[in-house]
């Protein structure tokens, strides 16, 4: 081979590799949103941009409660046990498709809660006489007991009910109730979850009693409107007690009481931005007019006449649209529900997901499920994701 030869051949082999193409990697796509529900007696994954699905290798019934983690990692099973109305309570790991435990965590499970960085929860026991809550922390696998009724007996239990978070995840929130013969007496009790410490609160007359405080920035206070009477819908007892408003800390449970009107209405309880406390007084005027007054009323010029606030259009239409809708991780997607009747006492239920950015919600897919509002165990929601989805 001449020199010149191989010179050539080393020429071509190095403009060919130049020719090559170049090997990129691929940027990372979005994780697409899963919305989990209940087919049958099975649970199944769907992509939110696909629709594929997916079934988790596990039987369930229609009075199984399945919650995600806030980390989306775990659901928290109440697997109903058929007695005393009562639920064993245990952890599944999605990914890995099998639970945390062999055995439940514990069972005569009534209400569970996640802590917000999904390291514990809290749940609710009864021993038929009185109530427990507990802490379970996961990376232990120990649960602790942090409340306790008292009051109870086989007769006329206590119980704990509604556990919620205040909005900086520092207070646990719950009603302790007594049963009496017709009825149950509510108390309110905001739990330090670091501290252990709780404070206990009780309408003016605690029969029936609901409570929904309206927080301040910090947590630190907390408005509530309690009612003297409380209408009790399975009973007789009717009343026409409207609340006042009250300001607790959420420390010490001190109570300061607002306003003494239980004959009118307060509305659009709320802290403002300044941290001062803002309402609304509802009140109705009543007005009886001869008829030679009302021929008579003085004419009020139309520009001293208070006209109402102008509604801003694309909110109100953003509001519908969005009515019944879940939103997704991504803001962009959502999943909503559909019922319609193909024949007399035949009806069908429809889980839909599609895109929310444009006009009203479009259907992307839809799949039939049972009625979701007969047990409210069908449609579970959107796996949780930390992903930084944007708004188009």
């Amino acid at each position: 081979m001449t020199n010149k030869r191989l010179i050539c051949i080393l020429l071509g082999l190095f403009v060919g590799v130049l020719e090559l193409p170049i090997l990129t990697v691929a940027q990372d796509t979005p994780p697409a949103p899963q919305f989990l529900y209940r087919s049958n007696n099975h649970l199944i994954l769907m992509d939110g941009y696909t629709g594929k699905t997916s079934t988790l290798p596990i039987e369930v019934t229609e009075k199984d409660y399945f919650a995600w983690s806030p980390d989306g990692q775990y659901l928290a099973a109440r697997l109903y046990q058929g007695e005393n109305n009562d639920y064993c309570l245990n952890l599944y790991d999605v990914d890995k498709q099998k639970w945390t435990n062999e055995k439940p965590i514990s069972c005569t499970v009534q209400e569970a809660i996640y802590s917000s960085d999904s390291s514990q929860i809290f749940y609710a026991t009864s021993d038929k006489s009185n109530a427990i809550l507990w802490k379970y922390t996961l990376s232990e696998k120990i649960s602790h007991e942090v409340y306790r009724t008292t009051n109870g007996n086989e007769s006329y239990p206590s119980g704990v009910t509604h556990l919620k978070w205040s909005p900086t995840r520092r207070y646990l929130t719950f009603e302790a109730y007594n049963w009496i013969t017709s009825g149950t007496l509510n108390s309110f009790i905001v739990l330090d979850v670091e501290s252990g410490k709780y404070v206990s609160l009780n309408a003016p007359a605690s029969y029936a009693a609901s409570y929904d405080p309206i927080w301040s920035g910090d947590d630190r206070w907390f408005l509530i409107i309690l009612q003297e009477e409380y209408a009790y819908t399975s009973a007789i007892l009717i009343t026409n007690h409207q609340g006042d408003i009250y300001l607790f800390n959420s420390d010490t449970g001190k109570e300061y009481r607002i306003t003494y009107t239980p004959n009118e209405r307060e509305v659009n309880v709320r802290w403002t931005d300044e941290g001062k406390i803002a309402f609304s007084l509802f009140t109705e005027q009543k007005l009886t007019f001869t008829l030679k007054e009302a021929m008579n009323v003085k004419v009020v010029p139309y520009d001293e006449i208070v006209q109402p606030d102008d509604i801003d259009a694309q909110d109100y239409f953003d509001s519908i649209q969005q009515q019944g809708v879940i939103i997704s991780t991504d803001p962009n997607l959502g999943a909503w529900t559909t019922h319609t009747q193909q024949e007399p006492n035949k009806d069908v239920f429809m889980l839909n997901i599609g895109a929310l950015n444009s006009g009203w919600p479009t259907s992307d897919f839809s799949v039939p499920i049972s009625d979701p509002n007969q047990s409210g165990t069908v449609l579970i929601g959107w796996r949780p994701s930390n992903y930084p989805y944007t708004k188009e």
